[in-house]
């Protein structure tokens, strides 16, 4: 929560903010982005749908109405033709000196990406990145969750080494005689969603029900979708035999759901619907710890793009 945020909100109403209340009147933001779908250039695009899953998450699941406006607010002004930048840690509340310095680090590598152009060579890795950095930001001023910091620190490690990755120039071929465009169809990855679940549970919630439906209607929006992938997993309380039963009925309601909504599901027989059971968690724990945010169904879309490729020809 940053600092000048709070000095908008009253504090007769901060102290009910934790609790199920009707934020809308202070937090506009939150309410426009969840039926906002993504727009405008790639990375904005990209940004639009990065911050709109951490509003919902920090609003509907943590309640921590500042965060998620916070988060709403730099998605809107994407979706609006703006290009918010990544938090600056220095204006948040973070009084530990040497995490203070690991934060700025991390902008600086980040930045530094941007400015050699990621946002148009690897748009929706640089969102990625940039909406990952600005969780850690948070959770590290807040302090008290570790296993959130540490997830959100860890997903943006990541990211940012996706994004390298993807900056790195390409290996140049033997230069041939000729060359020519051809248009190609490629499938990669449009778009995703994760829903939460209760512990030992496998029934959808009616939260995470509007986030499978705003998300089918994204997905009929940006057509034609190839598949879908549902990856089930659990967290690390109960026997691993039963978490991975668990998992592969969390993931089998989302797919009966999102089959009814009509949407292409990928053949279950080719482990399209992988349950994963305490296998890759969200946030990583001891073993028996219940822990919301491994109890998860992440739905991956993947889509046809037409692309232009660059085809080799050789002359006799």
């Amino acid at each position: 929560m940053k600092k000048y945020l709070l000095s908008t909100i009253p504090v007769a109403f901060l102290a009910v903010v934790p609790a199920k209340v009707d934020a809308a009147i202070f937090f506009d933001n939150v309410e426009q982005i969840r039926t906002m779908a993504p727009t405008g250039t790639d990375f904005n695009s990209g940004l639009v749908r990065e911050y709109k899953q951490l509003t919902i998450f920090e609003a509907d699941e943590m309640y921590d109405w500042i965060d998620a406006e916070n988060h709403a607010t730099k998605g809107v002004m994407a979706a609006n033709g703006q290009t918010p930048m990544p938090s600056d840690p220095a204006e948040w509340a973070i009084e530990d000196p040497a995490k203070l310095q690991e934060l700025e680090l991390g902008r600086s590598s980040m930045m530094a990406l941007f400015n050699k152009g990621a946002r148009t060579v690897a748009p929706l890795e640089a969102a990625h990145a940039q909406a990952k950095y600005d969780c850690w930001v948070e959770q590290q001023e807040e302090g008290h969750q570790p296993m959130h910091i540490a997830a959100c620190k860890g997903e943006f490690e990541s990211a940012l080494a996706g994004l390298r990755t993807a900056m790195e120039p390409k290996k140049v071929e033997a230069t041939p005689k000729e060359t020519e465009m051809d248009v190609v169809s490629v499938v990669e990855e449009v778009a995703r969603e994760t829903v939460y679940f209760p512990f030992d549970q496998a029934v959808i919630e009616p939260t995470e029900q509007a986030k499978l439906d705003k998300f089918v209607a994204e997905m009929k929006n940006i057509q034609p979708v190839v598949t879908l992938y549902i990856e089930g997993h659990a967290d690390t309380s109960g026997p691993a035999d039963y978490n991975l039963a668990l998992s592969a009925s969390r993931a089998d309601s989302v797919r009966t759901e999102l089959m009814r909504q009509g949407m292409t599901i990928g053949d279950y027989e080719q482990l399209q619907v992988e349950p994963e059971g305490e296998r890759n968690p969200a946030v990583a724990t001891g073993d028996g710890v219940r822990e919301r945010l491994n109890r998860r169904v992440i739905v991956v879309a993947r889509g046809q793009v037409t692309k232009s490729k660059k085809v080799s020809v050789t002359t006799q």
